[in-house]
């Protein structure tokens, strides 16, 4: 019952967030709620397991803003769960950190970041650890880890990665805890604080044509752009696309919109009286509009939802390849090229020649 309550309020935030890569989860730095050992004041959107742990504004431990969380035993742990869609990826990051004036640091003991996914009927189905902070002095199968292997105490460590949930997944479970350490539960002291957590999925425009990067295009065959829509949420919603195009590389910049919340995957330049130029570098950027209904509307911007997102093609000459006589390689064979031989006439550079001027 306490994931479906969790989940219900998580979802309710979800349909009022305006950009389709916001953070999934509710407080993702800790910053709202009380301060108190874990099983005391709750801490919006989180869960928790045993008293071992706190929420707490030790600024030396805290990344952004004032608050975090701090474990400091095996036996607790603290996670969010949040809805997702079977077969997407998503992308999962913390920051984490142990103070060499708690006690000795974590001491003898890892820190793991993991993702744990579940069905439709709660049932388990797949965790994968995302990353570890390593502290102890041994690997899980006992052999020494080298000192170099070891994190350092008193330096922030962001640990990340992308993680595709299962084709069943309809929920994720985020989840930050500690091993028992390889030199005996009575042995451990010091602790793990982590702080700004985030978990987003790859939401926008795919695939563009031309591929981003693409260089040397001849102008005159770039006649369109293409791209692919991301799935709506919901079956039978349509997503709709802006389309950005120009020369600046900031978006949208001094760009132009040449396609306005459109049902659409491409957009030819006919259509909008534009042609190519040579030897230019072109910016473009699609936003997507997914209805969500019967939710708010969403939006991300570009691919990855930066306000700077953007794919880029060159171009090259209008011609494939240059005539015979086209001195100065403008695609064209006429009096400029005269020109260019006539600034040349009779002169020589034959270093072997005594005739040569």
């Amino acid at each position: 019952m306490k994931k479906k309550i969790v989940l219900l309020v998580i979802l309710v935030v979800g349909f009022a967030a305006g950009n389709a890569l916001a953070s999934n989860l509710m407080s993702p730095g800790f910053e709202e709620g009380d301060l108190g050992r874990f099983g005391g004041p709750p801490i919006p959107g989180w869960a928790t397991y045993g008293t071992n742990g706190e929420h707490h504004s030790d600024a030396c431990s805290v990344k952004s803003g004032t608050k975090a969380v701090k474990e400091w035993k095996d036996d607790t742990g603290i996670f969010q769960d949040f809805p997702v869609v079977g077969g997407r990826e998503y992308d999962f990051s913390v920051w984490a950190i142990a103070l060499s004036s708690h006690e000795g640091g974590l001491d003898g003991r890892d820190a793991f970041f993991q993702v744990e996914w579940y069905d439709a009927y709660d049932y388990w189905l797949d965790t994968y650890v995302i990353g570890y902070f390593y502290a102890d002095p041994n690997d899980p199968y006992g052999v020494p880890r080298d000192v170099n292997d070891l994190d350092p105490y008193d330096t922030w460590k962001f640990i990340s990665g992308p993680v595709t949930a299962p084709p069943a997944a309809v929920t994720g479970r985020v989840f930050m805890g500690m091993t028992a350490g390889s030199i005996g539960p009575d042995a451990h002291i010091g602790s793990i604080n982590w702080d700004d957590v985030s978990v987003t999925y790859r939401y926008g425009a795919s695939n563009p044509e031309p591929t981003n990067g693409a260089i040397d295009l001849v102008p005159f065959e770039v006649t369109a752009l293409s791209w692919d829509r991301p799935a709506p949420r919901h079956g039978g919603d349509t997503i709709r696309c802006d389309v950005w195009f120009g020369t600046d590389p900031n978006m949208p910049g001094t760009n132009t919109k040449i396609l306005d919340k459109q049902d659409a995957n491409s957009i030819t330049f006919s259509s909008v009286a534009i042609t190519p130029a040579s030897h230019q570098d072109y910016y473009w950027r699609v936003d997507c509009y997914d209805p969500n209904s019967p939710g708010s509307e969403m939006k991300t911007e570009g691919w990855t939802g930066s306000p700077k997102s953007r794919w880029k093609f060159s171009t090259a000459d209008n011609c494939p390849s240059y005539m015979p006589g086209d001195i100065n390689e403008d695609c064209y064979v006429n009096f400029a090229d005269f020109a260019e031989m006539a600034k040349n006439w009779l002169g020589c550079n034959d270093e072997s020649n005594p005739q040569c001027q």
